[in-house]
């Protein structure tokens, strides 16, 4: 009675994981390729090697990249609509890996560059010492990057528009 049981669980297992893998490997790729909208970021660069920064230092662990539909034009960061349109496939034509981030702990980055404070300065800055620009703020500090590094990370923030 036990042997029918087994092998029920173990092909409904192999079929499981099997309809998993067709649904997030080969599906995407049959279907076409998104076109690019003017949100898509094609790097130079200068903005590829603070992409690089970016993604060594973990920075997409807590900031995300896409904004999602519930949150346009509640303003969750500094004033309301500044978080920008919600965020489509062909935003990210260019980005491999494209970094939605895991556990958004702090704010949504997709149009980092198109807030009213952002400038290439305010990023150093805010990046050598993030509680002294936005108090209470938990990011760790930034400042063992060489220059050529918050440099590089600093462009990449500006090209997020």
């Amino acid at each position: 009675m036990k042997q029918p049981t087994i092998l029920y669980l173990t092909v409904g297992s192999f079929a499981f994981l099997a309809v998993g893998l067709v649904i997030t490997v080969w599906l995407p790729g049959y279907l076409k390729d998104p076109q690019p909208t003017e949100f898509a970021i094609d790097y130079n660069d200068v903005e590829l090697e603070g992409r690089d920064v970016y993604i060594r230092e973990g920075c997409w662990y807590c900031h995300t990249q896409q904004v999602r539909s519930i949150e346009v034009d509640v303003g969750t960061v500094w004033l309301k609509g500044d978080i920008g349109p919600e965020s489509v496939p062909g935003d990210y034509v260019y980005q491999k890996p494209v970094m939605w981030g895991t556990n958004r702990q702090g704010p949504d980055l997709s149009h980092a560059a198109s807030r009213p404070y952002a400038t290439k300065e305010w990023h150093i800055i805010h990046l050598e010492d993030p509680d002294n620009v936005v108090p209470g703020s938990i990011m760790p500090s930034f400042e063992h990057l060489n220059d050529g590094d918050m440099d590089a990370l600093s462009d990449y923030l500006m090209a997020l528009k």
